[in-house]
């Protein structure tokens, strides 16, 4: 093998090592969060309301995030929502208190905000067997504001985390930094 073709080969695999070493060593943070839990449970059917409805994800929630990039809302089959939107966070439980209306099927939604800083959501679709407790309304509730008419949504606005830009311009210094001493490893040294 040809002593250039050792540096090459060599550069390569400082570069693929560095590589796999930023990967490796990502955080978690790159991944979104997950439903683990929820109150209702998926399918289930309720006969007695709970104190409040509930989820729960594999990771804290983004603490201000702002309010509108969470919502927690029970929806009926005849479109009606129920509940005043208001949700309380708390580590990676995102909660609001229960309200819903007459027996049948029904779905709660919601919207979380990842460690990462992007929105996820979902539902989680459930049975109601007792009685009314609210009339509902035709336009999703908003913590605070009274019902209005259905307007378009608007997705929340989000920056690109910071961790995300730090994880990255370090895994590129220390590809940058490997390269530079595999480099100068194999540099000819002077004969003496």
């Amino acid at each position: 093998m040809t002593r250039r073709l050792r540096t090459a080969a060599l550069v390569a695999a400082v570069a693929a090592a560095s590589l796999a070493a930023a990967l490796v060593a990502a955080p978690p943070a790159f991944a979104h969060s997950v439903l683990v839990d929820s109150t209702p449970a998926d399918g289930e059917t309720l006969a007695e309301l709970p104190a409040e409805f509930s989820v729960t994800m594999n990771e804290p929630l983004l603490a201000g995030a702002g309010d509108a990039a969470f919502a927690l809302r029970i929806r009926g089959t005849d479109g009606r929502y129920y509940g005043d939107g208001c949700v309380t966070i708390v580590d990676a439980t995102m909660s609001t208190p229960a309200a819903i209306g007459a027996a049948g099927d029904y779905v709660l939604e919601w919207q979380v905000v990842s460690e990462d800083g992007h929105p996820v959501g979902g539902e989680v679709p459930f049975r109601w067997t007792g009685a009314a407790t609210g009339t509902g309304t035709s336009t999703p509730p908003g913590c605070g504001a009274p019902p209005a008419e259905a307007e378009s949504p608007t997705e929340p606005e989000f920056a690109f985390p910071l961790t995300d830009i730090l994880w990255l311009v370090g895994a590129l210094a220390l590809a940058a930094v490997s390269v530079g001493i595999a480099v100068l490893a194999t540099r000819r040294r002077p004969r003496a």
